[in-house]
C-alpha cells in the first residue's frame, strides 16, 4: 500500500514537472510572438517612412525625366527602374509584414471535448459561464492538463513559425526596397539639380 502511494506520488510529481516544463515552453512561445509583433510594428513604421518620402520626390522627378542624350537616358532609366523596384518591393514587404501581424486562430479541435481545449480563448468562451468552465477545470486530471498545455504549445509554435517565416521573407524584400529607395532618392535628387 505504501509502495503504491509512493509510486502514485512520484507519478504525480513527475506529471507536475512535465506540466511546469510545458507551461514554461508556452510562456516562451508567447514571448516570441510578442517580440515578432513588436518588431513588425517598428518595421512597418520604417517602411511607411520610405514610402512617404518617395512619393513626393517621384511627383517632382518623373515629369522631368528626359530620354534624349546618353546621360539623360541612363539617369532617367536608372531612376525609373529603381522607382519601380522600390514600388514593387514596398508592396511585397507590406504584404509580408501584414502576415506577421495577422491574428491567428486554433487550427485543431473545432469543438471542445471534456477535459480538452481549456486554454484557448475561443474554446473557453464556449462554456456557458465561468462556473461551467470552473467545473470543467476541476475535473481535469494531470494528464489532461498536460495535454491542454502541450496542445497550446504546439499551436503557438505554429504561430511562431508563420510569423518568423514572414519576418524572414520581409527582411529580404525590405533590403531590396531599401537599396532601391537609396538609389532612386539619390538619382532623383541628382536629376532635380541638373535638369532645372
Amino acid at each position: 500500500m505504501n509502495e503504491e502511494k509512493r509510486v502514485s506520488d512520484e507519478e504525480r510529481e513527475l506529471m507536475t514537472e512535465r506540466v511546469g516544463y510545458a507551461w514554461k515552453n508556452f510562456e516562451d512561445q508567447q514571448a516570441i510572438i510578442r517580440a515578432a509583433d513588436l518588431k513588425a510594428g517598428y518595421l512597418v513604421t520604417f517602411l511607411l517612412f520610405f514610402g512617404a518620402s518617395t512619393i513626393p520626390l517621384g511627383k517632382e522627378v518623373l515629369p522631368k525625366l528626359r530620354w534624349v542624350s546618353a546621360g539623360e537616358i541612363a539617369a532617367s532609366g536608372l531612376y525609373a527602374a529603381t522607382y519601380v523596384v522600390f514600388a514593387l518591393g514596398f508592396v511585397r514587404a507590406l504584404y509580408l509584414i501584414s502576415h506577421v501581424l495577422t491574428p491567428r486562430i486554433a487550427r485543431h479541435h473545432a469543438r471542445p471535448a471534456d477535459g480538452r481545449e481549456l486554454l484557448y480563448y475561443e474554446h473557453v468562451v464556449r462554456y456557458e459561464n465561468s462556473a461551467a468552465y470552473f467545473e470543467a477545470m476541476a475535473k481535469v486530471s494531470p494528464e489532461e492538463m498536460l495535454r491542454n498545455v502541450t496542445d497550446q504549445v504546439y499551436e503557438l509554435a505554429m504561430i511562431v513559425k508563420a510569423k518568423v517565416d514572414s519576418l524572414r521573407a520581409f527582411s529580404q524584400a525590405f533590403k531590396i526596397t531599401l537599396v532601391a529607395w537609396f538609389i532612386s532618392t539619390a538619382v532623383g535628387f541628382w536629376i532635380m539639380t541638373w535638369m532645372k
